[in-house]
């Protein structure tokens, strides 16, 4: 759900920011209470204009069997209409304002976040909060985007990448809470009634914990009365924070796994596995392995499966994690007749590294691509409040936005040789591969290394 976008960089208070000690950098931070709720508020007094994000500490784990999905779809069709105001009305309102509203559910958590000018944010406030509050879900318009969705979801098999990054993720992610995509799946679509759907937001403003980011002049502060009176806003000790506890998942085993599609003319390729909250503390660690592995034209991978062999385009890799489980994967495509050695090739590399170790112009060479990258993450308000919250959530200190430079300095070549071996190492990866069903047989030959292949069918996965 989204209008118009206006957003002003951050990135010249970021610079500034630099160079500060760890305890400076917390200075500059306020954290205000506002009828109980805790407000991480930066003043920026550049432009006018403000950014704003509201934290739920809960997200689509708190969905119940048929009903998955219901906590995406409650907020995603919040401007679906109220009793005073059509769609179009609410729509057109934050359009005439120059307003962004937004809204993201992952499973541990949801964000709704707000931009434009300062001068207008007590007014689009007071208008969010009209259509929190009062948003009926009415029946008509959620039947005609239900049915948009379930034709984007069936016409998912002609987009294979797409399915790909959407099966892939449900496969790796397996008998763990985190599998079931947040947006559910189309036998889901139907449950989504308007009483369901207001349960859902109301059970999110009133019973779980709420943390509000906010960054613009002083004047935005007077926010404060609309959040607390029309949004009716308050937060309580007994408030609900999502928390899950899960067996953790040890694979000692390659997994080959196969998913047909008809009339594929190149393969979809993912291997990566599930990581533990274990396995998540050094975030970055994570960040200079994946850039070293698979982050650039420079990436060994890139080196190894298109500059010197010319098996596909593009090949990247990734650890991603959230507050208690984490993602590794490496993603990228080929033509049918490479497929098997596309995967040999990139095994082969991984291993190298295990075996090789890694030189110093190599690592330096990494090292200095993500230093340079890093300050660009911070180039919108809206970044930068996210890297905020997202560290709030994981209960990690902000300081670790800004010494991120002098800790990848320290970290040395046989680090970086570790953690790809640990995360990326052969033996506990699902090899994924999504294409023509012509390829199975090829594939077949692989299994006297990777153990019996398991063939899924996609229809199952949407």
């Amino acid at each position: 759900m989204k209008t118009s976008t206006y957003i002003i960089g951050l990135s010249a208070l970021f610079y500034s920011l630099q160079s500060f000690a760890a305890p400076k950098i917390e200075d500059s931070i306020k954290r205000l209470n506002w009828n109980g709720i805790e407000v991480v508020y930066l003043e920026d007094n550049r432009f006018p204009t403000y950014d704003l994000l509201i934290y739920f500490a809960d997200g689509a784990l708190s969905d119940e069997k048929m009903q998955m999905g219901s906590t995406k779809h409650a907020f995603n069709l919040l401007d679906a209409g109220t009793a005073k105001l059509s769609q179009k009305e609410i729509m057109d309102q934050f359009e005439f304002l120059g307003t962004e509203f937004g809204v993201d559910v992952t499973h541990e958590f949801t964000t709704l976040s707000m931009a434009g000018l300062s001068k207008d944010l007590t007014t689009s406030m007071g208008q969010a909060c009209s259509m929190l509050r009062e948003a009926n879900f009415p029946l008509p318009i959620i039947k005609q985007e239900l049915e948009k969705e379930k034709t984007e979801l069936q016409s998912l098999v002609s987009s294979p990448q797409a399915l790909s990054d959407r099966v892939f993720r449900e496969v790796s992610l397996g008998n763990t809470p985190y599998s079931y995509p947040v947006t559910g799946k189309l036998k889901n679509l139907d449950f989504y009634t308007p009483n369901l759907l207001r349960a859902k937001v109301d059970y999110f403003l009133d019973k779980v914990k709420k943390r509000i980011y906010i960054t613009g002049p002083k004047s935005i502060l007077n926010v404060e009365k609309v959040l607390t009176e029309k949004c009716q806003l308050q937060g309580h000790p007994s408030d609900f924070v999502r928390t899950i506890t899960y067996k953790k998942i040890k694979r000692n085993h390659p997994q080959l796994v196969f998913v047909p599609v008809p009339d594929a003319n190149q393969v979809q390729v993912q291997i990566g596995r599930f990581l533990n909250f274990d396995e998540i503390g050094d975030r970055r660690l994570d960040t200079l392995a994946t850039e070293f592995l698979g982050g650039g034209f420079t990436s060994r991978l890139m080196r190894e499966v298109r500059v010197k062999r010319g098996l596909t385009y593009s090949i990247g890799s990734y650890i991603s994690s959230q507050k208690q489980y984490g993602r590794a994967g490496i993603s990228t495509f080929t033509k049918n007749e490479t497929i098997n050695k596309l995967i040999t090739v990139i095994n082969e590399s991984v291993e190298k590294i295990k075996k090789e170790g890694i030189t110093q112009e190599d690592l330096e060479r990494s090292r200095g691509s993500i230093v340079g990258a890093h300050p660009f993450k911070f180039e919108s308000n809206r970044a930068f409040l996210s890297q905020l919250l997202y560290l709030d959530h994981i209960e990690r200190p902000y300081a670790e936005l800004f010494d991120f430079n002098n800790a990848v300095m320290k970290y040395s070549a046989e680090d970086v040789t570790r953690k790809i071996d640990e995360v990326f190492g052969a033996k506990s990866q699902i090899i994924f591969i999504l294409g023509d069903k012509s390829i199975e047989k090829e594939l077949r030959k692989l299994s006297s290394k990777m153990g019996k292949i398991k063939v899924l069918d996609y229809k199952n996965f949407i």
